[in-house]
Protein backbone atom coordinates (compact mmCIF):
# COMPACT_ATOMS: atom_id res chain seq x y z
CA UNK A 1 0.00 0.00 0.00
CA UNK A 2 2.84 2.38 0.84
CA UNK A 3 4.45 1.57 -2.48
CA UNK A 4 1.28 2.35 -4.42
CA UNK A 5 0.87 5.63 -2.49
CA UNK A 6 4.42 6.61 -3.40
CA UNK A 7 3.70 5.88 -7.04
CA UNK A 8 0.57 7.97 -6.81
CA UNK A 9 2.50 10.93 -5.43
CA UNK A 10 5.28 10.72 -8.00
CA UNK A 11 3.30 10.10 -11.20
CA UNK A 12 -0.09 11.60 -10.39
CA UNK A 13 -2.25 8.54 -11.16
CA UNK A 14 -4.44 6.53 -8.85
CA UNK A 15 -3.08 3.19 -7.54
CA UNK A 16 -3.22 0.54 -10.25
CA UNK A 17 -3.86 3.11 -12.99
CA UNK A 18 -1.37 3.44 -15.83
CA UNK A 19 0.12 6.95 -16.20
CA UNK A 20 -0.09 8.97 -19.40
CA UNK A 21 1.63 7.33 -22.37
CA UNK A 22 2.55 4.18 -20.46
CA UNK A 23 0.81 1.59 -22.62
CA UNK A 24 1.97 3.35 -25.79
CA UNK A 25 5.55 2.85 -24.56
CA UNK A 26 4.81 -0.82 -23.89
CA UNK A 27 3.35 -1.19 -27.39
CA UNK A 28 6.45 0.40 -28.91
CA UNK A 29 8.66 -2.04 -26.99
CA UNK A 30 6.65 -5.07 -28.13
CA UNK A 31 6.75 -3.96 -31.78
CA UNK A 32 10.47 -3.17 -31.97
CA UNK A 33 11.53 -6.11 -29.80
CA UNK A 34 9.54 -8.38 -32.12
CA UNK A 35 11.23 -6.84 -35.17
CA UNK A 36 14.70 -7.34 -33.63
CA UNK A 37 13.99 -10.92 -32.53
CA UNK A 38 12.58 -11.78 -35.93
CA UNK A 39 15.93 -10.99 -37.53
CA UNK A 40 17.50 -13.68 -35.39
CA UNK A 41 14.66 -16.18 -35.73
CA UNK A 42 14.31 -15.74 -39.51
CA UNK A 43 18.04 -16.29 -39.87
CA UNK A 44 17.79 -19.48 -37.79
CA UNK A 45 14.98 -20.72 -40.03
CA UNK A 46 16.84 -20.06 -43.31
CA UNK A 47 20.59 -20.23 -42.72
CA UNK A 48 22.56 -23.45 -42.56
CA UNK A 49 25.95 -24.44 -43.98
CA UNK A 50 27.76 -22.30 -46.56
CA UNK A 51 31.27 -22.42 -48.08
CA UNK A 52 33.89 -20.04 -46.68
CA UNK A 53 37.42 -20.13 -48.12
CA UNK A 54 36.71 -23.54 -49.58
CA UNK A 55 35.42 -25.11 -46.34
CA UNK A 56 31.79 -25.48 -45.19
CA UNK A 57 30.91 -23.41 -42.11
CA UNK A 58 27.74 -23.00 -40.09
CA UNK A 59 26.49 -19.49 -40.95
CA UNK A 60 23.58 -20.04 -38.61
CA UNK A 61 25.95 -20.28 -35.64
CA UNK A 62 27.81 -17.13 -36.77
CA UNK A 63 24.49 -15.31 -37.00
CA UNK A 64 23.57 -16.42 -33.48
CA UNK A 65 26.91 -15.21 -32.09
CA UNK A 66 26.50 -11.86 -33.88
CA UNK A 67 23.04 -11.44 -32.34
CA UNK A 68 24.42 -12.13 -28.84
CA UNK A 69 27.36 -9.77 -29.38
CA UNK A 70 24.97 -7.07 -30.59
CA UNK A 71 22.95 -7.38 -27.39
CA UNK A 72 26.12 -6.90 -25.34
CA UNK A 73 27.13 -3.77 -27.27
CA UNK A 74 23.61 -2.36 -27.15
CA UNK A 75 23.32 -2.72 -23.39
CA UNK A 76 26.90 -1.52 -22.83
CA UNK A 77 26.28 1.65 -24.86
CA UNK A 78 23.44 2.65 -22.52
CA UNK A 79 25.79 2.52 -19.52
CA UNK A 80 28.64 4.65 -20.88
CA UNK A 81 27.10 7.96 -19.77
CA UNK A 82 23.66 8.31 -18.22
CA UNK A 83 23.46 12.01 -19.09
CA UNK A 84 24.35 11.45 -22.73
CA UNK A 85 21.87 8.61 -22.86
CA UNK A 86 19.11 10.83 -21.44
CA UNK A 87 19.87 13.55 -23.99
CA UNK A 88 19.60 11.09 -26.87
CA UNK A 89 16.31 9.68 -25.61
CA UNK A 90 14.80 13.16 -25.43
CA UNK A 91 15.98 14.17 -28.92
CA UNK A 92 13.26 13.77 -31.55
CA UNK A 93 15.75 13.99 -34.43
CA UNK A 94 17.70 11.09 -32.98
CA UNK A 95 14.59 8.91 -32.94
CA UNK A 96 13.93 9.68 -36.61
CA UNK A 97 17.45 8.53 -37.49
CA UNK A 98 17.09 5.51 -35.20
CA UNK A 99 13.91 4.16 -36.79
CA UNK A 100 15.14 4.86 -40.32
CA UNK A 101 18.32 2.91 -39.53
CA UNK A 102 16.35 -0.02 -38.09
CA UNK A 103 14.04 -0.05 -41.13
CA UNK A 104 17.03 -0.08 -43.48
CA UNK A 105 18.61 -2.85 -41.40
CA UNK A 106 15.55 -5.08 -41.86
CA UNK A 107 15.58 -4.36 -45.63
CA UNK A 108 19.29 -5.22 -45.77
CA UNK A 109 18.64 -8.45 -43.91
CA UNK A 110 16.28 -9.80 -46.57
CA UNK A 111 18.48 -8.53 -49.39
CA UNK A 112 21.42 -10.44 -47.88
CA UNK A 113 19.34 -13.61 -47.63
CA UNK A 114 18.37 -13.31 -51.30
CA UNK A 115 21.97 -12.88 -52.47
CA UNK A 116 24.18 -16.01 -52.44
CA UNK A 117 27.21 -13.85 -51.71
CA UNK A 118 25.40 -11.90 -49.03
CA UNK A 119 24.89 -14.67 -46.50
CA UNK A 120 27.85 -13.61 -44.38
CA UNK A 121 26.66 -9.99 -44.46
CA UNK A 122 23.75 -11.25 -42.35
CA UNK A 123 26.21 -11.37 -39.46
CA UNK A 124 26.69 -7.57 -39.54
CA UNK A 125 22.95 -7.01 -39.97
CA UNK A 126 22.23 -9.25 -36.99
CA UNK A 127 24.69 -7.32 -34.87
CA UNK A 128 23.10 -3.93 -35.55
CA UNK A 129 19.53 -5.21 -35.17
CA UNK A 130 20.25 -6.80 -31.79
CA UNK A 131 22.14 -3.72 -30.55
CA UNK A 132 19.27 -1.44 -31.56
CA UNK A 133 16.74 -3.70 -29.84
CA UNK A 134 18.76 -3.79 -26.61
CA UNK A 135 19.21 0.00 -26.63
CA UNK A 136 15.49 0.52 -27.20
CA UNK A 137 14.58 -1.88 -24.39
CA UNK A 138 16.74 0.01 -21.87
CA UNK A 139 15.40 3.37 -23.05
CA UNK A 140 11.79 2.34 -22.50
CA UNK A 141 12.48 0.57 -19.21
CA UNK A 142 12.59 4.04 -17.64
CA UNK A 143 8.77 4.08 -17.48
CA UNK A 144 9.02 1.58 -14.61
CA UNK A 145 9.52 4.54 -12.24
CA UNK A 146 5.88 5.58 -12.67
CA UNK A 147 4.06 2.35 -11.76
CA UNK A 148 3.74 0.00 -8.81
CA UNK A 149 4.50 -3.69 -8.56
CA UNK A 150 1.11 -4.99 -9.68
CA UNK A 151 1.00 -3.00 -12.90
CA UNK A 152 4.63 -3.74 -13.68
CA UNK A 153 4.00 -7.47 -13.27
CA UNK A 154 1.16 -7.11 -15.78
CA UNK A 155 3.56 -5.27 -18.07
CA UNK A 156 6.16 -8.06 -17.90
CA UNK A 157 3.54 -10.67 -18.76
CA UNK A 158 2.24 -8.48 -21.61
CA UNK A 159 5.66 -7.82 -23.15
CA UNK A 160 6.94 -11.40 -22.96
CA UNK A 161 3.59 -12.93 -23.95
CA UNK A 162 2.90 -10.61 -26.90
CA UNK A 163 6.47 -10.74 -28.22
CA UNK A 164 6.54 -14.55 -28.08
CA UNK A 165 3.12 -14.78 -29.68
CA UNK A 166 4.15 -12.46 -32.52
CA UNK A 167 7.58 -13.97 -33.21
CA UNK A 168 7.16 -17.66 -32.38
CA UNK A 169 3.44 -17.91 -33.09
CA UNK A 170 2.25 -15.55 -35.83
CA UNK A 171 5.44 -15.20 -37.87
CA UNK A 172 6.41 -18.86 -37.50
CA UNK A 173 3.06 -19.74 -39.03
CA UNK A 174 3.37 -17.09 -41.75
CA UNK A 175 6.86 -18.26 -42.63
CA UNK A 176 5.47 -21.65 -43.60
CA UNK A 177 2.17 -20.56 -45.20
CA UNK A 178 2.50 -17.22 -47.04
CA UNK A 179 4.68 -15.87 -49.82
CA UNK A 180 8.08 -14.54 -48.65
CA UNK A 181 7.24 -11.00 -49.76
CA UNK A 182 4.19 -10.93 -47.46
CA UNK A 183 6.29 -12.12 -44.53
CA UNK A 184 8.92 -9.46 -45.25
CA UNK A 185 6.38 -6.63 -45.56
CA UNK A 186 4.76 -7.55 -42.27
CA UNK A 187 8.18 -7.66 -40.63
CA UNK A 188 8.98 -4.20 -42.00
CA UNK A 189 5.62 -2.91 -40.76
CA UNK A 190 6.66 -3.58 -37.16
CA UNK A 191 9.22 -0.76 -37.32
CA UNK A 192 6.83 2.10 -38.23
CA UNK A 193 4.34 0.64 -35.76
CA UNK A 194 6.95 0.98 -33.01
CA UNK A 195 7.74 4.54 -34.17
CA UNK A 196 4.05 5.49 -34.06
CA UNK A 197 3.60 4.09 -30.55
CA UNK A 198 6.72 5.85 -29.31
CA UNK A 199 5.53 9.16 -30.74
CA UNK A 200 2.30 8.76 -28.75
CA UNK A 201 4.34 7.84 -25.65
CA UNK A 202 6.45 11.03 -25.90
CA UNK A 203 3.63 13.59 -25.65
CA UNK A 204 4.17 16.34 -23.04
CA UNK A 205 3.36 15.15 -19.54
CA UNK A 206 3.78 11.45 -20.35
CA UNK A 207 5.59 9.20 -17.88
CA UNK A 208 8.25 8.47 -20.52
CA UNK A 209 9.24 12.12 -20.90
CA UNK A 210 8.90 12.85 -17.20
CA UNK A 211 11.19 9.93 -16.38
CA UNK A 212 14.03 11.58 -18.29
CA UNK A 213 13.24 15.27 -17.86
CA UNK A 214 11.54 15.96 -14.53
CA UNK A 215 12.22 13.14 -12.06
CA UNK A 216 15.55 13.27 -10.20
CA UNK A 217 17.30 9.92 -9.74
CA UNK A 218 20.50 9.05 -7.90
CA UNK A 219 23.56 7.46 -9.55
CA UNK A 220 24.38 3.93 -8.43
CA UNK A 221 27.36 2.93 -6.34
CA UNK A 222 28.44 -0.13 -4.37
CA UNK A 223 27.84 -0.06 -0.64
CA UNK A 224 31.15 -0.32 1.26
CA UNK A 225 29.37 -1.91 4.22
CA UNK A 226 27.85 -4.81 2.33
CA UNK A 227 24.60 -2.99 1.71
CA UNK A 228 23.45 -2.73 5.34
CA UNK A 229 22.28 0.84 4.79
CA UNK A 230 19.94 -0.22 2.03
CA UNK A 231 18.56 -2.99 4.14
CA UNK A 232 17.90 -0.59 6.97
CA UNK A 233 16.09 1.86 4.68
CA UNK A 234 13.68 -0.76 3.41
CA UNK A 235 13.47 -3.96 1.50
CA UNK A 236 10.91 -3.04 -1.12
CA UNK A 237 7.75 -4.03 0.63
CA UNK A 238 8.44 -5.62 4.00
CA UNK A 239 8.50 -2.27 5.77
CA UNK A 240 10.93 -3.53 8.43
CA UNK A 241 14.64 -3.25 8.97
CA UNK A 242 16.87 -6.25 8.54
CA UNK A 243 16.81 -8.66 11.44
CA UNK A 244 19.77 -9.45 13.67
CA UNK A 245 20.55 -12.49 11.54
CA UNK A 246 20.42 -10.41 8.36
CA UNK A 247 22.72 -7.80 9.86
CA UNK A 248 25.11 -10.53 10.91
CA UNK A 249 25.00 -11.89 7.36
CA UNK A 250 25.81 -8.46 5.98
CA UNK A 251 28.76 -8.13 8.36
CA UNK A 252 29.89 -11.61 7.42
CA UNK A 253 29.86 -10.65 3.75
CA UNK A 254 32.58 -8.06 4.38
CA UNK A 255 34.80 -10.28 6.51
CA UNK A 256 38.06 -11.87 5.43
CA UNK A 257 36.29 -14.98 4.15
CA UNK A 258 33.80 -12.92 2.11
CA UNK A 259 36.07 -10.83 -0.07
CA UNK A 260 33.70 -10.86 -3.04
CA UNK A 261 31.31 -7.85 -2.82
CA UNK A 262 27.61 -8.62 -2.78
CA UNK A 263 27.00 -6.74 -6.02
CA UNK A 264 29.70 -8.88 -7.68
CA UNK A 265 27.94 -11.99 -6.37
CA UNK A 266 24.72 -10.81 -7.99
CA UNK A 267 26.46 -10.15 -11.31
CA UNK A 268 28.23 -13.52 -11.21
CA UNK A 269 25.04 -15.49 -10.66
CA UNK A 270 23.15 -13.58 -13.37
CA UNK A 271 26.05 -14.05 -15.78
CA UNK A 272 26.39 -17.78 -15.07
CA UNK A 273 22.69 -18.42 -15.60
CA UNK A 274 22.89 -16.38 -18.79
CA UNK A 275 25.82 -18.54 -19.91
CA UNK A 276 23.83 -21.73 -19.28
CA UNK A 277 20.90 -20.35 -21.28
CA UNK A 278 23.26 -19.36 -24.11
CA UNK A 279 24.79 -22.82 -24.15
CA UNK A 280 21.42 -24.59 -24.16
CA UNK A 281 20.26 -22.18 -26.88
CA UNK A 282 22.96 -23.41 -29.27
CA UNK A 283 22.60 -27.13 -28.60
CA UNK A 284 19.33 -27.46 -30.62
CA UNK A 285 21.44 -26.70 -33.72
CA UNK A 286 22.42 -30.37 -33.61
CA UNK A 287 18.88 -31.64 -33.08
CA UNK A 288 16.58 -32.72 -35.95
CA UNK A 289 13.76 -30.32 -35.03
CA UNK A 290 10.58 -29.95 -37.01
CA UNK A 291 8.51 -26.76 -37.23
CA UNK A 292 5.96 -28.05 -34.72
CA UNK A 293 8.60 -28.87 -32.11
CA UNK A 294 10.29 -25.52 -32.57
CA UNK A 295 7.09 -23.46 -32.26
CA UNK A 296 5.48 -25.56 -29.53
CA UNK A 297 8.55 -25.44 -27.29
CA UNK A 298 8.57 -21.64 -27.21
CA UNK A 299 4.81 -21.11 -26.96
CA UNK A 300 4.15 -23.76 -24.32
CA UNK A 301 7.27 -22.74 -22.41
CA UNK A 302 6.19 -19.08 -22.40
CA UNK A 303 2.67 -19.92 -21.21
CA UNK A 304 3.97 -22.08 -18.35
CA UNK A 305 6.63 -19.52 -17.38
CA UNK A 306 4.24 -16.56 -17.29
CA UNK A 307 1.63 -18.51 -15.35
CA UNK A 308 4.32 -19.57 -12.87
CA UNK A 309 5.53 -15.97 -12.63
CA UNK A 310 2.05 -14.62 -11.84
CA UNK A 311 1.28 -17.34 -9.29
CA UNK A 312 4.61 -17.45 -7.46
CA UNK A 313 4.80 -13.69 -6.94
CA UNK A 314 1.27 -13.65 -5.51
CA UNK A 315 -0.08 -11.14 -8.00
CA UNK A 316 2.20 -8.36 -6.83
CA UNK A 317 1.47 -8.34 -3.10
CA UNK A 318 4.53 -7.67 -0.95
CA UNK A 319 7.12 -8.30 -3.66
CA UNK A 320 10.65 -7.48 -2.48
CA UNK A 321 14.13 -8.58 -3.47
CA UNK A 322 14.27 -11.39 -0.90
CA UNK A 323 11.01 -12.84 -2.24
CA UNK A 324 12.36 -12.65 -5.79
CA UNK A 325 15.55 -14.45 -4.78
CA UNK A 326 13.49 -17.07 -2.97
CA UNK A 327 11.51 -17.75 -6.15
CA UNK A 328 14.73 -17.76 -8.13
CA UNK A 329 16.40 -20.67 -6.38
CA UNK A 330 13.12 -22.50 -5.76
CA UNK A 331 11.91 -22.44 -9.37
CA UNK A 332 14.51 -21.22 -11.91
CA UNK A 333 17.28 -23.47 -10.59
CA UNK A 334 15.34 -26.78 -10.66
CA UNK A 335 13.68 -26.04 -14.02
CA UNK A 336 17.03 -25.31 -15.71
CA UNK A 337 18.58 -28.44 -14.22
CA UNK A 338 15.65 -30.59 -15.37
CA UNK A 339 15.88 -29.09 -18.86
CA UNK A 340 19.58 -29.96 -19.06
CA UNK A 341 19.11 -33.48 -17.68
CA UNK A 342 16.12 -34.32 -19.88
CA UNK A 343 18.15 -34.21 -23.10
CA UNK A 344 19.17 -37.87 -23.38
CA UNK A 345 15.67 -39.02 -22.31
CA UNK A 346 13.57 -37.21 -24.93
CA UNK A 347 15.14 -38.21 -28.24
CA UNK A 348 12.05 -40.11 -29.35
CA UNK A 349 9.82 -37.02 -28.96
CA UNK A 350 12.10 -34.58 -30.84
CA UNK A 351 13.49 -33.40 -27.49
CA UNK A 352 10.23 -31.50 -26.99
CA UNK A 353 10.00 -31.88 -23.16
CA UNK A 354 13.57 -30.68 -22.72
CA UNK A 355 13.04 -27.71 -25.06
CA UNK A 356 9.81 -26.71 -23.30
CA UNK A 357 11.53 -26.79 -19.92
CA UNK A 358 14.43 -24.78 -21.34
CA UNK A 359 12.10 -22.11 -22.78
CA UNK A 360 10.09 -22.02 -19.54
CA UNK A 361 13.22 -21.46 -17.45
CA UNK A 362 14.51 -18.72 -19.79
CA UNK A 363 11.25 -16.75 -19.82
CA UNK A 364 10.74 -17.12 -16.07
CA UNK A 365 14.33 -16.02 -15.43
CA UNK A 366 13.93 -12.91 -17.60
CA UNK A 367 10.62 -12.05 -15.93
CA UNK A 368 12.15 -12.34 -12.44
CA UNK A 369 15.21 -10.33 -13.51
CA UNK A 370 13.01 -7.52 -14.84
CA UNK A 371 10.95 -7.57 -11.64
CA UNK A 372 14.11 -7.43 -9.52
CA UNK A 373 15.41 -4.45 -11.53
CA UNK A 374 12.17 -2.57 -10.94
CA UNK A 375 12.19 -3.26 -7.20
CA UNK A 376 15.89 -2.40 -6.77
CA UNK A 377 15.60 0.86 -8.71
CA UNK A 378 12.69 1.86 -6.50
CA UNK A 379 14.51 1.03 -3.24
CA UNK A 380 17.71 2.92 -4.06
CA UNK A 381 15.97 5.71 -6.02
CA UNK A 382 18.04 4.95 -9.12
CA UNK A 383 17.03 5.44 -12.74
CA UNK A 384 15.40 2.19 -13.96
CA UNK A 385 17.24 2.47 -17.27
CA UNK A 386 20.56 2.23 -15.44
CA UNK A 387 19.53 -0.74 -13.29
CA UNK A 388 17.92 -2.61 -16.20
CA UNK A 389 20.89 -1.84 -18.46
CA UNK A 390 23.45 -3.22 -16.03
CA UNK A 391 21.51 -6.35 -15.14
CA UNK A 392 20.71 -7.32 -18.73
CA UNK A 393 24.23 -6.43 -19.85
CA UNK A 394 25.62 -9.05 -17.44
CA UNK A 395 22.99 -11.53 -18.58
CA UNK A 396 23.92 -10.91 -22.24
CA UNK A 397 27.65 -11.26 -21.59
CA UNK A 398 26.98 -14.64 -20.03
CA UNK A 399 24.66 -15.60 -22.89
CA UNK A 400 27.38 -14.71 -25.43
CA UNK A 401 29.95 -16.83 -23.61
CA UNK A 402 27.49 -19.72 -23.50
CA UNK A 403 26.86 -19.32 -27.21
CA UNK A 404 30.58 -19.50 -27.98
CA UNK A 405 31.08 -22.55 -25.74
CA UNK A 406 28.02 -24.24 -27.25
CA UNK A 407 29.23 -23.56 -30.80
CA UNK A 408 32.62 -25.10 -29.98
CA UNK A 409 30.95 -28.18 -28.49
CA UNK A 410 28.65 -28.44 -31.50
CA UNK A 411 31.60 -28.37 -33.92
CA UNK A 412 33.85 -30.85 -32.10
CA UNK A 413 31.61 -33.21 -30.10
CA UNK A 414 29.15 -35.80 -31.32
CA UNK A 415 25.98 -35.04 -29.37
CA UNK A 416 24.75 -38.54 -28.60
CA UNK A 417 23.09 -39.81 -25.43
CA UNK A 418 26.38 -39.98 -23.54
CA UNK A 419 27.30 -36.40 -24.50
CA UNK A 420 23.89 -35.08 -23.40
CA UNK A 421 24.31 -36.88 -20.08
CA UNK A 422 27.70 -35.23 -19.51
CA UNK A 423 26.29 -31.81 -20.48
CA UNK A 424 23.35 -32.18 -18.11
CA UNK A 425 25.58 -33.20 -15.23
CA UNK A 426 28.01 -30.33 -15.85
CA UNK A 427 25.17 -27.79 -15.93
CA UNK A 428 23.72 -29.19 -12.71
CA UNK A 429 27.03 -29.05 -10.83
CA UNK A 430 27.80 -25.50 -12.06
CA UNK A 431 24.40 -24.14 -11.06
CA UNK A 432 24.54 -25.82 -7.65
CA UNK A 433 27.92 -24.23 -6.93
CA UNK A 434 26.82 -20.78 -8.05
CA UNK A 435 23.28 -20.75 -6.68
CA UNK A 436 24.07 -21.91 -3.16
CA UNK A 437 27.53 -20.40 -2.68
CA UNK A 438 27.51 -17.02 -4.45
CA UNK A 439 24.25 -15.63 -3.10
CA UNK A 440 21.50 -16.11 -0.56
CA UNK A 441 18.21 -14.67 0.60
CA UNK A 442 19.81 -12.80 3.50
CA UNK A 443 22.12 -10.99 1.07
CA UNK A 444 19.14 -10.08 -1.10
CA UNK A 445 17.63 -8.17 1.82
CA UNK A 446 20.58 -5.77 1.62
CA UNK A 447 19.79 -5.18 -2.08
CA UNK A 448 23.00 -7.00 -2.98
CA UNK A 449 25.25 -4.15 -1.89
CA UNK A 450 23.82 -1.49 -4.20
CA UNK A 451 23.19 2.00 -2.84
CA UNK A 452 22.41 5.35 -4.42
CA UNK A 453 25.16 7.95 -4.54
CA UNK A 454 23.72 11.47 -4.60
CA UNK A 455 25.69 14.55 -5.49
CA UNK A 456 24.82 17.76 -3.55
CA UNK A 457 22.47 18.97 -6.30
CA UNK A 458 20.57 15.69 -6.48
CA UNK A 459 20.28 15.50 -2.69
CA UNK A 460 18.99 19.09 -2.55
CA UNK A 461 16.37 18.47 -5.25
CA UNK A 462 15.17 15.28 -3.59
CA UNK A 463 14.95 17.01 -0.20
CA UNK A 464 13.07 19.93 -1.73
CA UNK A 465 10.49 17.57 -3.28
CA UNK A 466 10.08 15.85 0.08
CA UNK A 467 9.47 19.25 1.74
CA UNK A 468 6.84 20.08 -0.85
CA UNK A 469 5.09 16.74 -0.19
CA UNK A 470 5.15 17.49 3.55
CA UNK A 471 3.64 20.96 2.96
CA UNK A 472 0.96 19.46 0.71
CA UNK A 473 -0.01 17.01 3.45
CA UNK A 474 0.11 19.70 6.16
CA UNK A 475 -2.18 22.16 4.34
CA UNK A 476 -4.44 19.62 2.62
CA UNK A 477 -3.45 20.32 -0.97
CA UNK A 478 -4.96 18.21 -3.73
CA UNK A 479 -2.80 15.95 -5.88
CA UNK A 480 -2.71 18.46 -8.73
CA UNK A 481 -1.94 21.33 -6.36
CA UNK A 482 0.91 19.29 -4.87
CA UNK A 483 2.32 18.78 -8.37
CA UNK A 484 2.07 22.52 -9.07
CA UNK A 485 3.77 23.24 -5.73
CA UNK A 486 6.72 21.00 -6.61
CA UNK A 487 7.10 22.71 -9.98
CA UNK A 488 6.87 26.16 -8.38
CA UNK A 489 9.63 25.14 -5.97
CA UNK A 490 11.75 24.33 -9.04
CA UNK A 491 11.26 27.96 -10.21
CA UNK A 492 8.92 26.95 -13.02
CA UNK A 493 6.70 29.70 -14.45
CA UNK A 494 2.97 29.16 -15.10
CA UNK A 495 3.59 28.75 -18.84
CA UNK A 496 6.21 26.07 -18.20
CA UNK A 497 3.97 24.32 -15.67
CA UNK A 498 1.10 24.27 -18.18
CA UNK A 499 3.37 22.54 -20.71
CA UNK A 500 4.47 19.90 -18.19
CA UNK A 501 0.97 19.14 -16.87
CA UNK A 502 -0.75 19.60 -20.25
CA UNK A 503 -3.32 22.07 -18.88
CA UNK A 504 -4.09 25.70 -19.67
CA UNK A 505 -2.24 28.60 -18.08
CA UNK A 506 -5.52 29.75 -16.52
CA UNK A 507 -5.88 26.38 -14.81
CA UNK A 508 -2.34 26.64 -13.47
CA UNK A 509 -3.02 30.13 -12.10
CA UNK A 510 -6.15 28.79 -10.42
CA UNK A 511 -4.10 26.07 -8.71
CA UNK A 512 -1.49 28.64 -7.67
CA UNK A 513 -4.20 30.84 -6.13
CA UNK A 514 -5.55 27.82 -4.21
CA UNK A 515 -2.05 27.02 -2.93
CA UNK A 516 -1.56 30.61 -1.75
CA UNK A 517 -4.94 30.57 0.00
CA UNK A 518 -4.40 27.26 1.80
CA UNK A 519 -0.84 28.02 2.89
CA UNK A 520 -1.56 31.63 3.85
CA UNK A 521 1.07 33.22 1.60
CA UNK A 522 0.63 36.05 -0.91
CA UNK A 523 3.53 35.71 -3.35
CA UNK A 524 6.01 33.29 -4.84
CA UNK A 525 8.73 34.71 -2.59
CA UNK A 526 6.69 33.97 0.54
CA UNK A 527 5.95 30.45 -0.74
CA UNK A 528 9.66 29.83 -1.36
CA UNK A 529 10.43 31.13 2.13
CA UNK A 530 7.82 28.76 3.59
CA UNK A 531 9.50 25.80 1.86
CA UNK A 532 12.93 26.89 3.08
CA UNK A 533 11.64 27.37 6.64
CA UNK A 534 10.40 23.80 6.62
CA UNK A 535 13.88 22.75 5.56
CA UNK A 536 15.43 24.63 8.47
CA UNK A 537 13.04 22.92 10.90
CA UNK A 538 13.98 19.57 9.41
Amino acid sequence: MEEETARKNRSGQRPGEAPAGYWWAVGALVALASAAMLLHEAASWVLDMAPLWGAPVNVRAFSCDAHSLGLVFGYAFTQISSRRFSRLVGDGAFWVVFFVAVFVDVLAFYWCLAEPRGLFAVVAVQFFGAAAGAWFFVALSQVAWAVGTRLFMTTIVTVIGCTTLVVQGLFSMLEATVAPVVFELLHLALVPAAAFCLARAMVPGSCFREGYAAVVFAPIRTAPDGGKTAGAEGDGGSGAAASVDDAAGARESTGPNRAVPLCARLFIIVGVYGMVFGFLHVIPLALPLGVVARVASFLVGAVVALALFAVTLRHGRGVDVSLIWNRFYRFVFPVVCVAALLGPLTNSSEFLPALIMQACALYYFDALLAMACSVISRIINAAPSQVFGRAFLIRSVGFLLGNLIGSTVYEHVVLDTAAFSVIGTAVFVLLVLVTFNMNSEKYAKTVWGLLPHEDPRGRYERTRDERCSALAAQFGLTEREAEVLRLLARNKRPREISDVLVVSVATVRSHVHAIYTKTGVHSAAELAKLVECLQDKS
